[in-house]
């Protein structure tokens, strides 16, 4: 197994959505976030659609910097390379739908949610780590 811990890009699930965010972040994102809100269930890929999202829309308006082990797929250089190519970016009206679908990623219908409350010691950092994003996107 690859990278895991607490932090959103601490899984390597998170770094595989690189070429979509390249290609089309704005429709990446809304689809994530809409996909979370009208799931009965949300699979593990898809929380991780969420919170990556969510990270790089907490960034771009709020310049919020993500710890990642792995330099070469989310280091601050990539997320500014990543800005050069999308310099007219418009995502403030994303804030509502990216904060209730992070809501279900830490909620009882999301697959990683109960896979990390099975980590006592963990679970209340990564939620918190959520949470924390939610709170700054209001």
């Amino acid at each position: 197994m690859g990278a895991w811990n607490y932090g959103v890009f601490d899984d390597d699930t998170a770094y595989d959505f690189e070429q979509e965010l390249k290609t089309d972040p704005r429709s990446f994102f809304t689809a994530s976030f809409e996909n979370a809100i009208n799931a009965t269930y949300l699979e593990y890929t898809d929380c991780h659609a969420v919170t990556v999202s969510a990270a790089y829309l907490d960034h771009f308006l709020n310049g919020t910097t993500y710890r990642t082990d792995n330099e070469e797929a989310n280091d601050e250089t990539n997320i500014n390379l990543f800005r050069t190519l999308q310099p007219n970016l418009v995502l403030s009206h994303l804030k509502p739908i990216a904060k209730l679908a992070l809501a279900v990623v830490i909620g009882n219908r999301s697959e990683l949610n109960e896979l990390w409350a099975e980590n006592e010691e963990l679970y209340p950092k990564w939620k918190g780590n959520i949470q924390a994003m939610i709170d700054r996107l209001n």
